[in-house]
């Protein structure tokens, strides 16, 4: 594969590169990426403007923006930084200190994705790389008991080159750097989830949406509910409300998610609520309770 472009992001500080860490059979999400609205449902978005008060007093902002013409950094684009915090966690739990930096082959990554190992998924891979390189993230999360705003693109990469004739070719070898506040979170403290591995066959951006909220709040309660609107203001897209909750009635409708089994429910408000999957089936086979609904709970 030939390329002549020059690097669009690169790693400057001369760190030291950790490599041979490879999170064969773990994948692992970030709670707080998963609880707001870090990623875009597409690249065409240029901006997400979030902020939410809590009931504690805590205000939560940010803003991401897309600072190039690659374009915003998408749910899809964010399975580099999934692969990245399961690295970092799988050297953790080995008894190995937290990498800074982290080296891996494209191929690893494909695989590891459930993706094709074609030229293109090469490519779209690429393309992932240079948009969260490109998309700054401000804001106002806390690490611990620390609070302070930050600003920074998702990560730095590079990728040594060489010449092959008058043509610069890419080795087979990416290096990766994570923000600090990211980095910092995983590495000091536990945030961090596994995920199913189906999760990576989702192709709709919904889907990968509706998952990652569920896993961060469903738990040990084996089931959750949120109003329509909330889980709207959550979403990175843009697109109307009635638009996006009609795609959220398609999902209920599909039931293709890995784990959970959505419903929408029509109260005073439109509800959604998610159920592990085989607390549902025990409710359907009368070996448990039904839940009451979630507006006479509270969620």
């Amino acid at each position: 594969m030939t390329d002549n472009r020059r690097e669009s992001s690169t790693i400057t500080e001369d760190l030291p590169v950790q490599c041979e860490i490879f999170p064969d059979d773990t994948h692992r999400d970030h709670q707080k990426l998963m609880a707001h609205p870090f990623a875009a449902f597409s690249k065409s978005l240029d901006e997400i403007t979030y902020r939410r008060k809590y009931s504690d007093g805590r205000t939560v902002k940010l803003e991401v923006r897309a600072l190039s013409h690659y374009g915003m950094a998408t749910i899809h684009d964010f399975d580099v930084v999934l692969y990245v915090i399961s690295v970092i966690r799988e050297a953790m739990n080995r008894g190995d200190d937290p990498p800074r930096t982290v080296t891996f082959t494209p191929r690893q990554f494909l695989k590891w994705t459930d993706r094709s190992t074609g030229g293109r998924a090469y490519d779209n891979l690429y393309e992932s790389l240079e948009r969260l390189a490109s998309t700054s993230v401000k804001t106002t999360i806390g690490e611990g008991e620390s609070r302070r705003e930050n600003m920074e693109p998702w990560l730095a990469w590079s990728i040594e080159l060489r010449e092959d004739g008058e043509t610069l070719r890419r080795n087979d070898q990416v290096t990766v750097r994570i923000n600090s506040w990211l980095w910092k979170s995983v590495a000091e403290n536990e945030f961090v989830l596994a995920i199913d591995q189906e999760y990576f066959g989702l192709r709709s951006s919904y889907e990968r949406f509706l998952y990652r909220v569920f896993r961060k709040s469903v738990g040990q309660d084996n089931f959750w509910g949120w109003k329509m609107k909330a889980l709207y203001e959550k979403a990175g897209t843009d697109v109307r409300y009635s638009h996006f909750a009609y795609k959220v009635r398609q999902c209920a409708e599909k039931d293709n998610l890995p784990r959970y089994r959505l419903s929408v429910m029509e109260g005073e408000d439109e509800w959604v609520r998610a159920y592990d999957r085989d607390y549902w089936q025990k409710c359907l086979n009368d070996e448990l309770r039904a839940p009451p609904k979630p507006w006479e709970i509270g969620h």
